[in-house]
């Protein structure tokens, strides 16, 4: 099946997939109960941007849900809506003492708004990159006035793809077809949008703590150029690993478990 650049929406949630590839092996986890695997407690933290923890039928799984009930006094909700069909599980639980709640991060956003934009800056630019293709094909544009020379042009043209010399008939063909420039006229090159395409890319794993190079200087880098950035890649990804850590100390301490992240 070939790739269809026209199909924004899926191609956005296959590339978030990809990334979420990557990321979901980002942090190492220790002694996690079997009914908890590490790859399924990350999609839902990464996905959701928060996962609950509680027992059901005398085993841990790790859930996501709709945050809700009435508000502590930092406006921080204090329920959590779970639904699981294949455990027949769906209750209301309080998020203190029905089980721990895990955040991804300090906000609860997970990486998918994240991944949402600068992949669709990513898919975009793709369409931008094919249609300069496809335009860069066309040297030359031919117009007709009548069916009678578009027909003529169109055998002429296919002709000349065959490899045939081709001949027209008539002098009045001519004067009804026009010959114009297909040329790029808005500057914009294929350079541009491969720069464009690569600093969106290097922007999202900055993001995400991975260290990639989006300088667009045209010259040799300097070590010191390249390690200017390091510092920036870091916050998010520690923060992520901060609210994990204390969420396993919550978890050990409510369950008596000996998790480590």
């Amino acid at each position: 099946m070939s790739y269809d650049y026209k199909a924004k929406a899926k191609n956005i949630l296959n590339q978030n997939n990809y990334m979420l590839a990557k990321t979901v092996s980002m942090f190492e986890w220790e002694n996690l109960p079997e009914t908890i695997p590490y790859k399924e407690l990350e999609k839902i933290l990464q996905i959701n941007g928060l996962a609950f923890i509680t027992k059901v039928e005398d085993k841990l799984y790790a859930f996501g849900g709709g945050l809700g009930g009435e508000l502590d006094v930092y406006n921080n909700p204090t329920q959590i809506n779970i639904a699981c069909p294949a455990l027949n599980f769906n209750k209301t639980l309080n998020i203190h003492t029905d089980g721990v709640l895990i955040s991804s991060d300090d906000f609860k956003l997970g990486l998918i708004p994240l991944f949402d934009r600068y992949n669709t800056f990513l898919v975009e630019n793709d369409i931008n990159m094919m249609m300069y293709g496809y335009n860069s094909r066309t040297q030359k544009l031919i117009s007709a006035s009548d069916d009678k020379s578009k027909t003529s042009a169109e055998l002429v043209i296919k002709k000349s793809i065959d490899g045939d010399i081709a001949v027209i008939g008539e002098s009045v063909i001519f004067e009804g077809i026009k010959v114009h420039s297909g040329a790029n006229n808005t500057g914009v090159s294929i350079t541009n949008l491969t720069e464009f395409h690569q600093y969106i890319k290097g922007s999202l794993y900055n993001e995400i703590g991975l260290s990639a190079n989006f300088n667009m200087k045209r010259e040799r880098l300097t070590s010191e150029e390249i390690k200017v950035g390091d510092d920036a890649n870091y916050p998010f990804v520690m923060n992520m690993l901060k609210c994990r850590v204390k969420g396993m100390e919550k978890l050990n301490e409510f369950f008596n478990l000996d998790i480590n992240v």
